[in-house]
């Protein structure tokens, strides 16, 4: 039965696609026993009560026409489909005066047209009564679903002001009517299409579409018996409380969560499997075994780094293809390029194929295909694919990918880049099962489009820690606390002092106190380093491997064993974002301009994987769409931009978001991060780089401690100041020409933005490079004396050198390539000078404009007690 009922919800699922956003997942829905078809007969019911659209009136069902339909009455329907008695919800005068929102940007009251009322059973099965003190919150509490009846055919997506003079899509206003009164759940009606919202609080909203015409269609019966299924009065009030419609739709976003747990896992086995199928690669090609010693000996996690990056590469194709941000509709992509469809194609032959799927070698060279296509974008038939650009995909930073290198290796033509090429010999084997662990979850589909942006991050940062080694004894795979494995040998093992030895498996394996106390007894017994590699197997992760001496593995380091990175839900990120922003933006006025909030500066000093600048992005867009509301603009930009919303975060994420982390994948996944929630498909991956920084956030120096060439500035020196001013000036007319451009996505201003980061960045690399500099001689030493005797060396240095009025000489780049070898140096005022020496208007005044040299507001993580 369970097999039944999977296939009939994914194909009812698969019928209404696209779902916006995570409203219910199929095993809860197996697990709920809620599949029910309805007889043939039924559907004539539906017919009587949704009449062509030309029709006077309800059409008996034996004339029903085929051709486009509407609900003709509304509460006729609910009642005839969905068995909604009239005493189950109030409507009009009947619902309380306070179950409404005042739009002040817009002038208009939203107000639902029916509420279901909550009844005992439901209230049990919601699990959680609202807690907010306003009023709409307190009315809410008392109706488990809101119902917005707008008008025969509106056009529920875009602006309109059908329902009231605010110029804003009905979608957008009824899930703001949802989140003010906290009832999640609503059902939104143009008489064509009846939506079904799920916008808890604090988290994103789902979205459902149940068109008429669909279900009318006699190829649509399984859409119909789905929305009966979920939205009749039985689901709402008759079924166990578990069963219930709230319950269903709560415990499907908690599993969202377990989602995010479970495919970060997958990841991670995902990631070994890669190595593994590199490794194999290397053993059938003695070249490129060369090519994956170099990566490995590298000695800055170049390997590691490259695997990570396939991973990513994969996880973001995987999600842009849900979203539709890739070309998944042209012909070519789909036969060529999706890894969707490449994944089809290795199911459909390992299942006809299994033996030989090792012995084959087509995947790996069509996925480099697709990531070269990605970064240089490609035009050919149906197929049109702009240039991308960006770390990630960049196929010089991780050329043992390809098969060449290694990278910095001087340039070659490409006749010889051809001879020299040895392309791994990665087996579709290898291929098929990462794509596996990326695509299925307990044997179902993933659907990456139910995903928030947050989460695909999150999969990154459950790798952060992690490094390839080889192993110089058999080692076995353990399962510590906080990382997701270790290798130990037994050698290693059998090493530490037997009293010592269960404290050495807690503390630097990193297991739990009873597992490690348990492999210690047994290894009391141990009389060889065979024996004890024995019973280390006996603790192993299940289904793994005794490496074997020479072996490439996955070691966690001593920051992933001691702490772990955690997911950041919405439900977190979200509240605080919003705390921190309100109070700013209310002292700049009831009505503040969309100029001026464009003009905020807001920054998390230690992004990740940017969580907290994808919700400031999202609540700041939301402020921007306001004032463009109240300005009266909001029709233009309609006319000019697909979405305002969207293009309202395009507009915040590049002049008012600002990040720095000292991982740079994490960087680099901010950046995407930022390109995903603002679903920029016309810009590269690149339209952030000006305003995300690698660098530590707490090593670096100001102007002044820059001009006076030390930590504790006193008097500046003539030579620095000059040098530094010139260059800021430059440099701040630059990037405020970056910013100007935000608001045009054309190719020519791509081009535009590229090239001047780029001189800006010139222009200021004396002034990091004199900063290093600095920096360096702090760290060269611990007691004052000698940091001082350092810094007056490479003063003379840097004074000989700016007086020379040539490029830096050769010892000068080796100190700055020392330090940045050991520290990812970062200077505020370097790296955004437009934030702190431009004018702009501060937010605290009258709006005047001045030197605001500050941010406006820092957001990100605070210091969590557990």
């Amino acid at each position: 039965m369970s097999d039944l009922e999977t296939r009939f919800h994914e194909s009812w699922l698969g019928m209404v696609q696209p779902v916006e956003g995570l409203v219910v997942s199929v095993p809860v829905l197996v697990e709920a026993q809620c599949m029910h078809r309805q007889p043939p007969s039924f559907q004539q019911t539906f017919l009587e009560v949704c009449p062509p659209v030309d029709a006077p009136r309800p059409t008996p069902a034996k004339d029903a026409a085929s051709g486009p339909r509407r609900i003709a009455d509304l509460p006729a329907f609910l009642e005839a489909v969905l068995q909604w008695a009239p005493d189950l919800y109030d409507a009009g005068a009947a619902l309380p005066d306070d179950l409404s929102l005042y739009v002040p940007e817009g002038k208009q009251t939203l107000r639902p047209t029916l509420a279901l009322k909550r009844q005992e059973l439901s209230a049990a099965a919601d699990g959680k009564e609202a807690t907010s003190d306003t009023p709409a919150a307190q009315a809410g509490a008392a109706y488990v679903a809101l119902i917005w009846d707008v008008g025969d055919g509106l056009n529920l997506d875009k602006p309109e002001t059908q329902t009231g003079p605010w110029e804003y899509p009905a979608a957008a206003k009824f899930d703001r009517l949802l989140r003010q009164c906290r009832v999640p759940i609503g059902l939104l009606i143009n008489r064509r299409e009846v939506r079904l919202f799920y916008a808890p609080h604090g988290e994103s909203s789902g979205v459902i579409r149940f068109r008429v015409d669909d279900m009318a269609s006699v190829g649509g019966r399984p859409i119909l018996d789905a929305f009966v299924m979920l939205l009749s009065g039985h689901r709402f009030f008759g079924a166990l409380p578990e069963r219930q419609l709230p319950a269903i739709l709560a415990e499907s976003r908690k599993r969202q969560v377990n989602v995010t747990n479970q495919l970060a896992d997958q990841v991670f086995e995902a990631l070994q499997l890669l190595l593994r199928g590199f490794e194999g690669a290397g053993e059938r090609d003695a070249r490129y075994a060369t090519l994956l010693r170099e990566a490995l000996e590298r000695g800055d996690d170049h390997l590691y780094g490259g695997l990570l990056t396939v991973l990513l590469r994969l996880v973001f194709v995987l999600y842009a293809e849900d979203r539709g941000l890739l070309p998944v509709e042209s012909e070519l992509y789909a036969a060529n390029l999706s890894v969707l469809a490449l994944f089809d194609e290795l199911q459909q032959d390992h299942g006809a194929y299994p033996d030989s799927m090792s012995r084959r070698f087509g995947a790996w060279p069509r996925l480099l295909a697709l990531f070269r296509a990605i970064f240089l974008g490609c035009e050919h038939g149906d197929l049109s694919m702009p240039q991308r650009r960006g770390e990630l995909f960049d196929p010089h930073l991780y050329p043992f990918l390809e098969g060449w290198g290694p990278a910095g290796s001087a340039p070659i033509t490409l006749a010889e880049h051809r001879a020299q090429v040895a392309v791994p010999g990665v087996d579709d084997e290898t291929i098929f099962r990462v794509l596996q662990r990326l695509i299925l979850l307990e044997g179902q589909r993933l659907s990456y489009r139910a995903l928030d942006v947050e989460q695909i991050g999150s999969v990154y940062e459950a790798l952060m820690g992690y490094h390839v080694r080889r192993v110089e004894a058999p080692a076995v795979c353990l399962r510590p606390d906080r990382a997701k494995a270790v290798w130990v040998s037994a050698v290693d093992a059998l090493a530490q002092k037997p009293a010592q030895r269960a404290k050495w498996f807690k503390e630097d394996v990193g297991v739990s106190k009873s597992t490690a106390e348990r492999i210690a007894e047994a290894l009391d017994g141990a009389a060889s380093e065979e024996q004890g590699l024995e019973i280390l197997a006996g603790f192993r992760v299940r289904h793994s491997e005794i490496a074997k001496v020479g072996a490439l593995v996955i070691q966690p380091g001593v920051e992933r064993k001691r702490t772990s990175s955690h997911y950041t839900p919405r439900s977190l990120s979200a509240p605080i974002v919003e705390k921190t922003l309100a109070p700013l933006i209310k002292v700049m006025g009831d009505a503040p301009s969309s100029e001026r909030l464009l003009h905020l500066k807001i920054c998390d000093p230690a992004m990740g994987s940017g969580a907290f600048l994808v919700e400031a992005c999202r609540y700041l867009a939301d402020q921007v769409v306001a004032a463009w509301t109240r300005e009266h603009r909001l029709d233009k930009i309609a006319d000019e931009h697909e979405d305002v919303v969207n293009h309202a975060r395009r507009l915040v994420a590049q002049r008012c978001l600002y990040g720095v982390d000292k991982n740079r994948f994490a960087v680099n996944l901010a950046k995407l991060s930022l390109w995903l929630v603002t679903l920029a498909k016309d810009e590269p991956f690149t339209f952030v780089d000006h305003a995300l920084r690698h660098g530590d956030s707490l090593v670096g120096l100001d102007f002044e401690q820059i001009k006076s060439f030390h930590w504790q500035p006193s008097k500046q020196l003539e030579l620095c100041r000059k040098a530094l001013e010139a260059a800021l000036d430059e440099a701040i007319a630059l990037r405020q020409q970056i910013l100007d451009l935000a608001a045009s996505a054309d190719a020519s201003a791509t081009r535009e933005k590229f090239r001047l980061l780029r001189d800006a960045e010139d222009a200021l690399e004396p002034v990091r490079l004199i900063g290093d500099l600095v920096v360096g001689a702090f760290f060269a030493a611990t007691k004052d004396k000698d940091r001082e005797k350092e810094r007056n060396r490479r003063l003379a240095l840097v004074e000989a050198w700016l007086q020379s009025g040539g490029p830096a000489p050769g010892e000068i780049i080796e100190l700055q390539e020392e330090i940045r070898a050991t520290l990812p140096v970062f200077h505020w005022m370097t790296e955004f000078p437009e934030v702190f020496f431009s004018e702009r208007p501060d937010p605290l005044d009258d709006g005047e404009v001045n030197r605001a040299a500050f941010m406006d507001a820092f957001v990100g993580n605070p210091p969590y007690l557990g």
